[in-house]
Formats: C-alpha cells, sequence, structure tokens
C-alpha cells in the first residue's frame, strides 16, 4: 500500500511550500518585465520593470491550502498583483505545450513504485486502489520516460492539469482500440490486449467502463493483471472465481504483470471486489 509516510511523492493535495514556490517561479520566468532573481523559502526576490521588489507568497499559500482546487486561480491573482494588472501568462507554458502531446497515465503498484524509487526516481503517485496507483509518463517512442515530482512545477501546469492532459492523450488513443468480446449474457468475457503499456490504464476512462457496463449483464467487473490487458464481465459471471485466480496468478509471472485483484468501479471510485 502508498505509506502515509510518503505524501511529498505522491500527488495529494495541498503541495508543499516549497512546490508552490517553485510553480510561482516557473510561471514568473516568462514575463518580459519580470526576473526572478532569486529566493529563499516563502520569498521570491524579483525585478519589475527594472525595480527591486520582494514577493512574500504566505498569504498566497495560505489560500491554496484552505481551497487546493483553486491552485491556478490563486497563482493567476498573485502574479496579477505583482505585475499591477497586467494580464498573468498563459496557462499553459511552452515547454508544457511541446510535452502534452507524449504524457500519457500509467498504472503501477506500490511495490513497482519503491522499485523505482530505490533507483533515485521521486515519481508523481495518483492513489486508486489499495496498492495501485497511476503513475506519469512521457512516451517518446522509442522510450517511456517517468514525470518526476520536480518536473512538474518547471512545465508551469499543476499535477492536476498533467493528469487531465494524459488521460485525454489516452483518450484520444484509446478510440483506435476495439474491444474484443467473447461469449454473451453473463458469460460475456470484453477485452483490450495491446502491447502498447496502456491496456489497463484504459480503466481510467469512464467513456470505457460505461460502454461496458452497457455491454454485461449486471453489475461490472474489471481485472487488470498486466499493462497489456484490461478485462472486463460481470459480477454474475459463472466462471469468477477462476477469472480471479488467472488474475493473481498472470499478475505475478506475466512480463508487464501489474494488478492481481478484481475491481469494480462505483460513483467514479475504484473498490476492491471482495469474493
Amino acid at each position: 500500500m502508498f505509506s502515509p509516510q510518503a505524501l511529498d511523492d505522491r500527488e495529494i493535495p495541498p503541495m508543499s511550500a516549497e512546490m508552490f514556490s517553485a510553480l510561482v517561479t516557473a510561471r514568473l520566468r516568462p514575463l518580459p518585465d519580470i526576473q526572478v532573481e532569486g529566493g529563499k523559502g516563502m520569498t521570491l526576490q524579483l525585478r519589475v520593470r527594472g525595480q527591486p521588489e520582494t514577493a512574500q507568497l504566505e498569504r498566497a499559500y495560505a489560500k491554496y491550502r484552505a481551497a487546493p482546487e483553486t491552485l491556478m486561480p490563486v497563482i493567476a491573482e498573485l502574479i496579477q498583483t505583482l505585475t499591477r494588472g497586467e494580464t498573468p501568462p498563459s496557462p499553459v507554458s511552452d515547454e508544457f505545450a511541446r510535452l502534452a502531446p507524449q504524457l500519457f497515465p500509467q498504472l503501477m503498484t506500490a511495490q513497482q513504485w519503491r522499485a523505482r524509487r530505490e533507483q533515485g526516481l521521486r515519481l508523481v503517485i495518483r492513489p486508486l486502489a489499495q496498492d495501485l496507483g497511476m503513475a506519469l509518463v512521457l512516451d517518446r517512442g522509442s522510450e517511456i520516460e517517468y514525470a518526476q515530482i520536480e518536473a512538474i512545477p518547471t512545465w508551469g501546469v499543476d499535477a492536476s492539469q498533467a493528469y487531465e492532459t494524459a488521460l485525454q492523450n489516452l483518450e484520444r488513443k484509446a478510440r483506435e482500440i476495439e474491444t474484443v468480446a467473447h461469449g454473451a449474457g453473463a458469460e460475456i468475457l470484453l477485452m483490450d490486449h495491446t502491447p502498447d503499456g496502456y491496456a489497463a490504464a484504459r480503466a481510467l476512462l469512464p467513456t470505457r467502463w460505461r460502454a461496458w457496463q452497457a455491454r454485461v449483464t449486471g453489475e461490472l467487473v474489471l481485472a487488470l493483471p498486466t499493462r497489456d490487458l484490461l478485462l472486463g464481465f460481470s459480477r454474475a459471471h459463472p466462471a469468477l472465481a477462476e477469472l480471479s485466480a488467472q488474475a493473481r496468478a498472470d499478475a505475478a509471472t506475466q512480463p508487464n504483470g501489474l494488478f492481481p485483484h478484481l475491481l469494480q468501479v462505483r460513483d467514479g471510485v475504484f473498490e476492491i471486489l471482495a469474493l
């Protein structure tokens, strides 16, 4: 399970004061009339139209902490104050615009996250269910690069916007994938099986599991045994126990093994299916 002690290594609001300051700095740098000359903690030393100015971020950070969903509006308001009413920079920096098409979500377990951490990678992780979480990757075609915590503020966006972009990219990619179906009624088995590492991640798309729910009799159950495979079937499937056992075995033994448990989606939240 993703440890509560690792909050700074997960994408759980509110972000730390250090990350907030880094994000504000990244948003200020593109402005032609502002130069960031340095800073420490929640204090930034600026030069605004050639004049030295000190920016204190404590009040803006406190406002954000009170309502984490207002992060970008709070920063925009702060920048407007610093620039004396000028229009804030675009929410999407040139750097993020360049990287955005390559951004995708990838599922991983806590064990896989710890292995990356031991390699020195500090990944952005959004927990989903038990020890299953969603990381962000940059898909460069010939290689996959994990997005690290320190990189997000340099893009001039917050993690929520990065996740939203990744899911939009996954949605577009999913439109090219046709679900394979076997059987009918309570015995129907729906399958996405692709070698791109994103098959299981398509469980994150409401369009996917809602479409699948409409095709099964009773409650939809999802299996994500490997990153390359997503299965959907009814909780009333006569081979439910066998399908569960196969998912556990594949997660433990197959390349790209992922999650051994069956999942249900209720009110948009993933839950472990108790057998």
